[in-house]
C-alpha cells in the first residue's frame, strides 16, 4: 500500500480543488440536490471530483469518504465562527473564510442548525441510498461506491497473502527436512548393502576355501587307496 493511500488529512492542494468544484456546483457543496434526479447528479459530479481530487498529491480516498470530508469540513468552519462569537475573522485561514463565505454565511440561527441535520442526513445515508428504484440504469459512479473499503479489503488480501506464504514457507521446510531424512535413509542403506556385499564375498570365499579343502581330502583319500591296492598287490600270499 502506498504512502497516499495511508495518509489521513488531505493535502492544501486537494482542499482548494474541492472548493473550487463546490463553487462551481453550489448545490453540490449545499446538500440541495434532491430526487432521483438530484441524487444522480450528485453521483455524477462526486464521481468526477474524486478522479480530479485522487490524481493531486494526497491521500487516495473512495467516493464516500470525500463526501464525509466535505460535510466535516464544512461543520468544522461553523463551529469555529460559533465559538467565536459569530464572527468569521476568527477564522485562521483564507480556505476557512472562503467556505464560510460562499456556503455558510447565510445561515442563522436554529434554521442553521436544522439545514446541516438534514444536509448531513442527505449526504450519509440517502447520497448512498441501496433502495433506489430498480428499473433505473445505474451509473458507472456506483464503481466508486463499491471500494468504499478498498483499503481495509486490501489490508485483508494482504494478511492472507503473508498467512498463505508462511504456511507455504513452513511446508517448504518440511518438505526439506523430509527430504533430508530420505537421504539419510537412503545412505544407511547404501551402507548395508555395502557390508552385506562384504558379507557375501567373505561367505563365497569360505565356501571356496572348503571346495579346495574337500577336493584335497579326495585326492588324498585316492592316493591313500592307490597305496592300499598296491600295498596288498604286492604282498606275497
Amino acid at each position: 500500500m502506498t504512502d497516499r493511500a495511508i495518509a489521513s488529512r488531505p493535502s492544501l492542494e486537494q482542499v482548494i480543488a474541492i472548493v473550487d468544484f463546490m463553487e462551481k456546483h453550489p448545490a453540490l457543496a449545499l446538500g440541495q440536490l434532491r430526487g432521483l434526479e438530484g441524487r444522480d447528479e450528485s453521483k455524477k459530479l462526486w464521481c468526477k471530483l474524486t478522479r480530479i481530487v485522487n490524481n493531486i498529491t494526497g491521500p487516495t480516498r473512495p467516493m464516500k469518504s470525500w463526501v464525509k470530508y466535505w460535510a466535516d469540513k464544512k461543520s468544522t468552519v461553523r463551529s469555529k465562527v460559533q465559538s467565536g462569537g459569530g464572527d468569521p475573522n476568527t477564522l485562521c485561514s483564507n480556505i476557512e473564510k472562503k467556505i464560510w463565505d460562499l456556503f455558510l454565511s447565510n445561515d442563522a440561527g436554529n434554521s442553521t442548525r436544522n439545514s446541516v441535520k438534514l444536509e448531513s442526513h442527505y449526504t450519509e445515508e440517502a447520497f448512498f441510498d441501496d433502495n433506489m428504484d430498480q428499473n433505473h440504469e445505474s451509473e458507472p459512479v456506483l464503481n466508486f461506491e463499491e471500494s468504499t473499503n478498498i483499503e481495509e479489503r486490501q489490508m485483508r488480501v494482504m494478511e492472507k497473502l503473508v498467512k498463505s506464504m508462511g504456511e507455504q514457507a513452513m511446508a517448504m521446510m518440511q518438505l526439506a527436512h523430509a527430504s533430508n531424512a530420505h537421504t539419510q535413509a537412503m545412505e544407511r542403506l547404501a551402507e548395508a548393502s555395502q557390508i552385506q556385499a562384504r558379507a557375501m564375498e567373505r561367505l563365497a570365499n569360505a565356501f571356496e576355501t572348503i571346495s579346495s579343502t574337500t577336493h584335497d581330502i579326495g585326492n588324498a583319500i585316492v592316493d591313500i587307496d592307490s597305496t592300499m591296492k598296491r600295498f596288498y598287490t604286492t604282498s606275497p600270499t
